[in-house]
């Protein structure tokens, strides 16, 4: 049985790598080992689905594209395209030396998986960066290229490398990154600040406050939490003694930060189309991790995923030599930890759809259209 102490370290590998917990129990839940299996779920819980896919040939479907959901991790590739357009017009130098106790500063400790086995721990690891087993690193003043930093907020989803660029770039930037590909006012959070709300609630405002507000009160704590050395050693005391329930777990997860999946389709679609630098750039790192799993024929398979505690996202491409990308955005909500667990069918699912015709169609179908 999950403790409320097991629940903080717990994590899917969907992206996001945040909690999970215990959700919202499907009757009879099909197999979801299997891509028959995950058509049974979306085909029995139709509304917990929004999505849009178009897979480059002619055939385009949408379900519930406009609702708005929670969005996680998958936002992310509005951070890439901001950084990959500040390095295409010579704003950043990727290859900048950056000290890594500048970019650990937005990483409050928890919050992005199982205690030694966190997406930031992940991160340095993967560059060769001695850690604890809490991803803070040994040595603050060891330097690692920028351009590593924005790779593995994508390879690892790492929430503070993404954190770190909103920083360094500020709001406007991510915003005409977003802007290009149609999504207006993205819903832009410090993902070190959701956590540290979730960790000190009497920082949250009150239930039912406006967007704006619940963001500036995060952002606050990021800031806090990235100066104030006698704040930052309160985290790990906070949530061993008064470790958050299920219920504010899942509260916490619903009123983070909100997409629809026309917005990232739109998003995904711009970069996997365009041929200047930037969307180029921006390819080149979304298509490295799942480069051995496109399919055949194909230039590229793009991937950015994202999960919190009840809820799964996923944003794809598969490029073609010639014919328009195919893309496909889909949100869940409700999702159990099978949902979660099973992830990864769900995605070669949603690739195959862009591939093959009789896949896409029995997708479409599972959908009712």
């Amino acid at each position: 049985m999950l403790t409320r102490r097991s629940l903080l370290t717990s994590v899917a590998a969907a992206g996001a790598a945040t909690f999970v917990l215990p959700s919202v129990a499907l009757a009879a839940p099909p197999d979801q080992s299997t891509p028959e299996g995950w058509l049974a779920r979306l085909a029995a819980h139709r509304d917990d689905v929004s999505a849009v896919f178009s897979d480059g040939a002619g055939r385009r479907f949408s379900h519930l594209p406009d609702r708005s959901m929670v969005v996680a991790s998958a936002i992310k590739v509005v951070h890439l395209l901001a950084y990959t357009t500040a390095v295409a017009e010579g704003r950043l130098d990727p290859d900048e030396q950056v000290r890594v106790g500048d970019w650990g500063a937005r990483h409050p400790y928890l919050g992005d998986g199982p205690t030694g086995a966190g997406n930031r721990l992940n991160s340095l690891t993967y560059l060769g960066i001695p850690c604890d087993e809490y991803g803070v690193e040994k040595n603050p003043d060891q330097r690692v290229p920028l351009h590593s930093i924005a790779e593995v907020m994508i390879y690892f989803s790492d929430n503070s490398a993404a954190d770190y660029l909103r920083a360094r770039l500020g709001d406007r930037a991510l915003r005409a990154a977003a802007a290009r590909g149609g999504w207006r006012l993205p819903d832009l959070r410090m993902f070190s600040g959701e956590t540290l709300l979730l960790f000190f609630p009497e920082y949250c405002p009150p239930p039912g406050s406006p967007v704006a507000v619940r963001r500036a009160a995060g952002d606050a704590l990021s800031n806090r939490f990235a100066c104030d050395l006698s704040f930052r050693a309160k985290v790990l005391p906070r949530v061993a003694e008064k470790p958050p329930s299920v219920e504010a777990i899942m509260a916490w997860a619903a009123a983070s930060g909100q997409g629809s999946a026309a917005q990232l389709f739109r998003m995904h679609h711009e970069i996997a189309a365009s041929r200047d630098r930037a969307a180029v750039l921006a390819q080149q790192v979304l298509g490295f991790w799942f480069a051995s799993e496109r399919p055949s024929g194909s230039d590229a398979l793009l991937f950015k995923g994202g999960n919190l505690p009840g809820f799964l996202v996923l944003g794809l491409d598969v490029r073609w030599p010639d014919r328009p990308p195919g893309t496909g955005a889909i949100f869940l909500k409700n999702c159990t930890p099978t949902d979660l667990q099973n992830w990864p069918v769900l995605r070669k699912l949603c690739v195959d759809a862009l591939d093959r015709p009789a896949t896409f169609q029995a997708l479409e179908r599972a959908l009712g259209h």
